[in-house]
């Protein structure tokens, strides 16, 4: 090999090299998604998943009953006679937001209503997105129940303008699950005077139902805000 011939075999390597680190350093270090058929498998985080091992109506949503509920608001996909809910993406979740600051503003909002569920059994009757502003109907002389999603292991924080109100955190077989009451949000703690985390385990990726259980009283209606929890909040378990 001629010296010539090496200066431009190293200049080569050296340009990839630099492309290789401008690559993995660059758009915030984002994950690479890669690309499903929507035949034989589904896009679940970041991986492509057997179509067979994701349930109806997943990975991006769940079933009420034989109809779908897509958390990202799409229409379902037919696929293969069954309906899906296609995940629209994947990789960081971006910056970290102040979720106390987003259930204060929250309250602003006029909210969606939403009627509990008056026993356990029936849970996937009523149901909370999250990061959207919650009107929960409790209902008179009986526990309320209410499901909202997760897809993975984490710690979401859970608002409410009535203390005293809550009681527990279910899994969808009745498992409960662990919580940790922090009292009231800090950025508004007249408005929210009840703040809780449920921890959630869950490594399959696939959505699932978590239960909360409200004190059986009289009829009532209380205001529900519930997030992924922000990583100050992670820091002060």
């Amino acid at each position: 090999m001629t010296i010539a011939h090496r200066i431009r075999l190293s200049g080569l390597c050296l340009f990839s090299l630099l492309a290789f680190v401008s690559c993995a350093s660059g758009d915030g270090d984002k994950v690479n998604c890669p690309t499903c058929d929507n035949l034989t498998q589904l896009l679940v985080g970041t991986k492509c998943v057997p179509i067979a091992d994701v349930d109806v109506c997943g990975p991006d949503g769940h079933a009420h009953g034989t109809e779908c509920h897509c958390f990202s608001g799409q229409e379902p996909t037919a696929i293969g006679g069954q309906n899906y809910c296609l995940q629209q993406g994947c990789g960081d979740k971006g910056e970290t937001e102040d979720v106390d600051a987003l259930a204060c503003a929250a309250l602003e909002e006029t909210g969606e209503n939403v009627t509990a569920a008056d026993e356990f059994a029936k849970f996937e009757d009523a149901h909370a997105d999250l990061g959207e502003l919650i009107v929960l109907s409790l209902p008179d002389g009986k526990p309320g129940f209410v499901h909202f999603p997760a897809s993975e292991t984490g710690d979401f924080a859970v608002y409410l303008d009535t203390a005293g109100a809550f009681d527990k955190a279910l899994d969808g077989e009745g498992h409960e699950l662990e919580t940790e009451t922090l009292g009231a949000n800090p950025d508004c703690s007249d408005k929210l005077p009840a703040l809780f985390h449920v921890l959630v385990t869950n490594e399959s990726g696939q959505i699932k139902p978590q239960i909360l259980q409200f004190k059986s009283g009289a009829a009532r209606t209380v205001k529900l805000f519930i997030h992924e929890a922000g990583e100050d909040h992670e820091q002060e378990k």
